[in-house]
């Protein structure tokens, strides 16, 4: 619809632009559907899943029926406080979200980070989790 000049009202135009911005940015969110949050969730993977030790890490993993994987973290107060055990679920959800992508689809998994996972470098963790997610199909067909 445009005004008596032949342009957009203001109101449309802003529309496109924020439109335009979050359609570039849906990339980077962590969605709720890809995160495990309900307890029942959790258990079951601990219960049924298989565990998958690394030198700053434990993934436990099983598989899933939904087309994709979903990412659970758990840090015990082994980690540090309140502080810390926040850092390494924002670290470890940014290594999932950016590795996507790289990660095998239909799979639930868990990560508890060790108490010594601080003293790892983002990438070294990204690597030593992509080796470990890549583990889960061979434990899978097992």
């Amino acid at each position: 619809m445009k005004d008596a000049d032949g342009a957009a009202p203001r109101g449309d135009s802003c529309a496109r632009i924020a439109n335009t911005r979050f359609a570039d940015t849906s990339a980077e969110k962590f969605p709720r559907y890809i995160r495990i949050v309900r307890p029942s969730d959790y258990q079951a993977i601990y219960k049924s899943g298989y565990k998958i030790y690394s030198s700053h890490f434990v993934l436990f993993g099983c598989g899933n029926d939904l087309g994709y994987s979903r990412l659970g973290i758990t840090a015990s107060r082994k980690v540090g406080g309140a502080v810390e055990r926040n850092r390494a679920k924002r670290l470890f959800r940014e290594i999932f979200r950016r590795s996507f992508h790289l990660i095998p689809a239909r799979f639930d998994m868990v990560v508890n980070p060790k108490s010594n996972y601080g003293s790892a470098c983002y990438e070294e963790l990204r690597l030593e989790f992509l080796t470990a997610v890549k583990k889960l199909p061979a434990r899978h067909s097992e």
